[in-house]
């Protein structure tokens, strides 16, 4: 082979290879920006959950039973207290119409107001008008009183509830002796009614 046949072939492979590098690069960008559409490549959440939990109650067929249920309201910015206050005033406010058709109630008294939320460490001091005190039995009493506690510590900042009536400590609800005289956590589990 002459010398001029050997430096015209390397040539040829040196620029072959050129190419064959480029064509690499173009296959792993196409590659990279096809998967990254295929794969949906997660992004971090958006922010804060787009809406607040209020907790109401659902009873069974015969009305024997009742479980807790949760309906979606829109969420209130601003420090926990307030957050708080908006998702009490949502539940006193009660289900919707369309709500109540799908046989979701709520076991609190109408007129109850809520007259303050003050948050102190990990508990929620929640003062409600007299009228939450007022009718029902022991079960009505227990899902009143679980609607507030699940509404109140749906958030990571509170893990308890100390109800107050009217301004004031009482030793229990009504007349059928559920006790409130001291800060009350949400179960692990949801309660049956």
């Amino acid at each position: 082979m002459t010398a001029r046949r050997r430096r015209a072939t390397k040539r040829r492979g040196a620029n072959t290879s050129g190419l064959w590098w480029a064509l690499a690069a173009v296959v792993i960008v196409a590659a990279l920006v096809t998967g990254a559409r295929v794969l949906r490549w997660p992004r971090p959440p958006a922010g804060p959950r787009a809406g607040i939990e209020v907790f109401f109650v659902r009873y069974s067929e015969g009305g024997r039973t009742g479980a807790l249920v949760t309906v979606r309201r829109p969420a209130t910015p601003g420090p926990v207290d307030v957050r708080v206050a908006a998702a009490l005033r949502e539940l006193l406010a009660g289900p919707s119409a369309e709500e109540r058709g799908r046989g979701i109630v709520s076991e609190i008294p109408p007129g109850t107001g809520l007259r303050s939320v003050h948050v102190h460490g990990s508990t929620a001091t929640i003062d409600l008008t007299a009228a939450f005190a007022n009718g029902g039995g022991s079960t009505s009493m227990l899902a009143r009183l679980w609607q507030v506690v699940y509404t109140a510590t749906q958030t990571s900042e509170i893990h308890a509830v100390q109800i107050l009536i009217g301004g004031r400590h009482e030793q229990a609800l009504g007349g059928e002796g559920v006790a409130i005289d001291r800060p009350i956590e949400r179960p692990a589990s949801m309660p049956v009614l």
